[in-house]
């Protein structure tokens, strides 16, 4: 049922193409084949998924295009592998980590099926498996771990959602400690059953050394942005913003997000739809939140964002759009 969400440390694109004002940031609709229907960033760059095929975006011409690349095909899962959800790979103390155990114990169907996972599965560079499996209290209500180092040891951390059938879903910290990978901190779940919240990018967003965690607190219902930092280990909240979403209830796809230098500065910025799904939103944290560009988009954001880095411009973002169309959001 799901697609790839992109990595999003590996999604941070610095291209220090100077500042950019409002006024000059577009968006452009590309010719399409068919209907697209995914987008998904590969070896740092988007692909797009339009009648089954992969497409790469050309943006040497006055106008971006499609090129065909290939078939879309997908590898086969591990067993026991959560349907639908991804295999990611790291390149430091983790080499694969996914979503295992199916289960539909909660039935919240926020991602397209009432089907989660009950434990994590996590391969390290030496053929050893670890699980982190969880009680009959809760889920993880997710597609796709996030490794980062989020303290800076050298060492990866896993970032997921996990949700309480009674407490509704938190944010996770996964690492291991004394040989055993194991949750070290979480956020406060928000209070009840089917309240879900999305992690939107993980970099450090305020410049000040430390890696921030980026999410969406209730999508569809709240639309908070909120600014986590793992420190001294403990999850902390640092910054929250409203007027922001970044999944379409029942959709598998949760990277409508980005994280890319847009204006310059050498500090990774955000960019998300608005609310309703209308504007596509793109926020800086340094040295406080401001809003750098908010970008009319011609129908709903729908799908994933895909970054394009541009060498002496500021790198443009792919968006999937309900309707089905694609555009390009660009500042020249």
């Amino acid at each position: 049922m799901r697609h790839l969400l992109p990595a999003l440390l590996a999604g941070f694109v610095a291209l220090g193409a100077g500042s950019a004002r409002a006024g000059e940031w577009r968006a452009e609709i590309v010719d399409t084949p068919a209907r697209v229907t995914a987008i998904e960033m590969v070896d740092g760059r988007p692909r797009v998924v339009a009648g089954g095929l992969w497409y790469d975006i050309d943006m040497s011409g006055a106008k971006p295009r499609l090129v065909f690349r290939d078939e879309r095909r997908r590898a086969s899962p591990p067993e026991n592998a959560l349907p639908g959800s991804t295999v990611v790979t790291g390149t430091r103390d983790i080499a694969r980590a996914w979503f295992a155990a199916p289960t539909k114990r909660y039935g919240h169907a926020v991602l397209g099926d009432d089907i989660e996972a009950g434990s994590l599965v996590i391969e390290t560079p030496d053929g050893a498996s670890h699980t982190v499996a969880l009680g009959d209290d809760a889920v993880f209500e997710d597609l796709t771990p996030r490794l980062a180092d989020l303290d800076g040891d050298g060492h990866d951390e896993i970032v997921v959602v996990k949700s309480y059938l009674k407490r509704g879903a938190a944010i996770a910290v996964i690492a291991q400690r004394n040989g055993r990978y194991r949750v070290v901190a979480e956020t406060t779940p928000l209070g009840a059953p089917n309240r879900w919240q999305n992690p939107a990018g993980i970099a450090d967003f305020t410049g000040d050394g430390k890696i921030d965690i980026a999410l969406v607190r209730q999508p569809h219902a709240v639309g908070a942005l909120e600014l986590w930092t793992y420190d001294k280990g403990r999850l902390r909240q640092t910054a929250s913003l409203n007027g922001f979403s970044n999944h379409v209830i029942g959709s598998p796809a949760l990277g409508m997000s980005a994280v890319a230098d847009v204006d310059g500065d050498g500090t990774p910025d955000l960019a998300l739809p608005s609310f309703d799904l209308t504007r596509l939103r793109i926020m800086s944290f340094r040295p406080a939140p401001r809003e750098i560009a908010r970008i009319a988009l011609p129908s709903n954001a729908a799908g994933n964002i895909g970054i394009i880095a541009r060498n002496g411009a500021p790198p443009a973002l792919a968006v999937a759009l309900a309707d089905g169309t694609l555009v390009v959001v660009r500042n020249d």
